[in-house]
């Protein structure tokens, strides 16, 4: 354990990993504690450092009050990898990251290629996400600077809309190629989801033979935000062991709740869940710089009334907390008591 209380400072650097299915590198940005001091930093999507003034990079960049190639804090800390939703990229949970850095975790956020799927499925994502996560976590356990000080029984996986497919995956969930397709013809009005990536994301999937294990039993706890669900069956959802905290967006159309969320509910042996009062799909994203927000359309949009930034708040300190419980001496023994949908919960209060 580390030998001082938190919160630390937040340490930042990046490495590069192979991709096992293509051998291409793909970037992984790193949070973890330090003593150094923090000062802004400005960062673009591809993990590169905006060089502009100042005033021009909170604009278009994202900014960390972050100590950068700092030294880790002395002790040992819990591993986290996180994994975005499609299209996405390693920055768009990094106020998570940060969060989970202070209060004495590592934490790693790959940029997923996107594949011949566009990073929407195809084998990229079915196979190369869980995969990606695995090799993200023999990385960091082999690196130099940090692989003395990860715990290897503190590992766990955050995922938001497909990365929540890939935290599952890798937590042992079975998936199933012919899923996705069953639940469109069953549920016709999951039109957003069903549609999704369109002709050649069906195109991507007729690609993929048989699913390798993707399990990999170095993760013990998991968070999954606006899961994708639709690519396991019950049967394979019960193959998970290992505790999950489950968060729906009341007012996501693209993973709707009855369908994803509430589904693994009910099938997940070891699960909490909470569905957000008025939060949409791309609420469980960090807010993004003024001049992004036009480019990330969608991605930066919430249901009028929703306050992303208090929201995240809480988010982040709930995160925090079940990993705490869960990835702990013994780790917590969960139930379905915390599974009732009919309950909404307010997260953050609404935007003032």
């Amino acid at each position: 354990m580390a030998d001082a209380a938190p919160p630390w400072n937040v340490g930042y650097s990046t490495i590069d990993v192979q991709d096992t299915l293509t051998g291409e590198l793909f970037p992984v940005a790193l949070w973890y504690p330090t003593g150094a001091a923090p000062a802004p930093l400005f960062v673009t999507g591809s993990l590169s450092l905006c060089r502009l003034p100042a005033i021009l990079c909170r604009w278009v960049a994202y900014e960390m009050p972050v100590a950068q190639s700092a030294p880790v804090a002395a002790g040992t800390f819990g591993l986290i990898v996180v994994s975005h939703g499609a299209g996405g990229m390693a920055l768009l949970h990094r106020d998570l990251a940060m969060t989970l850095a202070s209060q004495g975790y590592v934490v790693a956020a790959p940029t997923h290629p996107r594949g011949k799927g566009n990073d929407i499925t195809g084998v990229g994502v079915w196979i190369g996400r869980p995969k990606q996560v695995s090799r993200v976590i023999d990385t960091v356990l082999a690196d130099g600077t940090l692989g003395s000080h990860i715990e290897r029984e503190r590992i766990g996986v955050v995922g938001h809309s497909n990365g929540g497919y890939t935290a599952l995956a890798v937590a042992g969930a079975q998936p199933n190629i012919s899923a996705p397709a069953t639940h469109c013809r069953e549920h016709p009005d999951d039109a957003r989801f069903c549609t999704s990536g369109g002709a050649a994301a069906r195109e991507a999937d007729r690609e993929i033979g048989q699913i390798p294990e993707l399990r990999d039993p170095r993760v013990r706890s998991v968070v999954v935000m606006a899961p994708t669900a639709a690519g396991f069956t019950d049967d394979g959802l019960a193959k998970v062991t290992v505790p999950v905290l489950v968060y729906g967006g009341e007012k996501d159309d693209l993973t709707r709740v009855k369908y994803h969320a509430e589904r693994l509910a009910k099938a997940l042996p070891r699960v909490e869940c909470v569905v957000v009062k008025d939060a949409g799909h791309f609420s469980f994203v960090a807010s993004f710089p003024a001049a992004l927000k036009l480019i990330a359309g969608d991605g930066a949009r919430d249901p009028d009334g929703f306050d992303r930034d208090a929201f995240h708040l809480v988010l982040n300190r709930e995160i925090v907390g079940f990993f705490n419980r869960t990835l702990g001496p013994g780790g917590a023994a969960l139930t379905k008591e915390g599974c009732d949908w009919s309950k909404i919960a307010q997260r953050g209060g609404p935007r003032g």
